[in-house]
């Protein structure tokens, strides 16, 4: 099954947080999304996610992963300044279901996380199915000021968290939704069916999970997202 990308989606660019960090969206990505990614979505074999993430994965299909890279890794190159001689590397891709319930959760789970650290790896999130869902958001740990964590602040910024819940015990179990005492939220990309986002991956960000709508392990009903994650080094 070929991948149409939509060559007159609907483009964004949002700036987020203190470090104007930009957030690219494209709204009605797949010219033909009903005959590509959500064809037999019912028969896709899922498992227990090996990372945090709070629920099951699935393989996304090689075609549909390379026709997205083709489409706009000449993009972020430009919006990301990134430099001409650096090369692409694949990380694995997923569909994503979120099927944690609150009280399930670990702690990792409940606050926002960064892929990793380098300065030019990126997550590229389809939203899947239709709405109501919830988008994902984007934060600053308050203790630090960190927006985006670096691999000479990935130790702080996580010595912070690991002390913060030592001294607050006994909290109740939730997905992370909006500010709080530890971090602020900056931003958010709601969820809009066929709409594509592309942010870092060392920028803080958390799915905004409204446990009666999200938390379904149905592929057709449930928060069905395509997670696509490139990093950008030096060749």
């Amino acid at each position: 099954m070929p991948y149409s990308v939509n060559r007159a989606a609907t483009p964004y660019l949002n700036h987020v947080g203190q470090e104007k960090t930009p957030i690219f969206i494209l709204d009605n990505f797949l010219e033909n999304l009903s005959e590509s990614l959500l064809k037999d979505v019912e028969k896709l074999e899922f498992d227990q996610a090996t990372t945090y993430y709070p629920g099951i994965r699935a393989k996304l299909p090689e075609e549909y992963i390379l026709a997205v890279a083709q489409a706009l890794v000449p993009v972020m190159q430009k919006i990301y300044a990134i430099p001409e001689n650096y090369k692409i590397e694949f990380y694995d891709s997923y569909y994503s279901l979120v099927t944690l319930n609150p009280a399930d959760l670990m702690v990792e789970q409940q606050i926002p996380h960064f892929d990793g650290a380098d300065k030019y790896r990126f997550a590229l999130l389809h939203y899947i199915n239709p709405n109501p869902h919830g988008g994902t958001a984007f934060y600053r740990h308050n203790k630090t000021g960190m927006e985006r964590i670096y691999e000479e602040q990935a130790d702080t910024f996580l010595s912070s968290v690991s002390q913060y819940f030592s001294e607050h015990t006994g909290q109740e179990s939730k997905y992370i939704d909006s500010s709080n005492t530890q971090f602020t939220k900056i931003g958010e990309i709601p969820y809009v069916q066929n709409r594509m986002a592309i942010y870092p991956g060392n920028l803080l960000h958390s799915g905004v999970i409204n446990p009666d709508v999200d938390v379904d392990p149905s592929p057709v009903s449930g928060r069905l997202t395509a997670n696509i994650f490139i990093n950008f080094v030096p060749s």
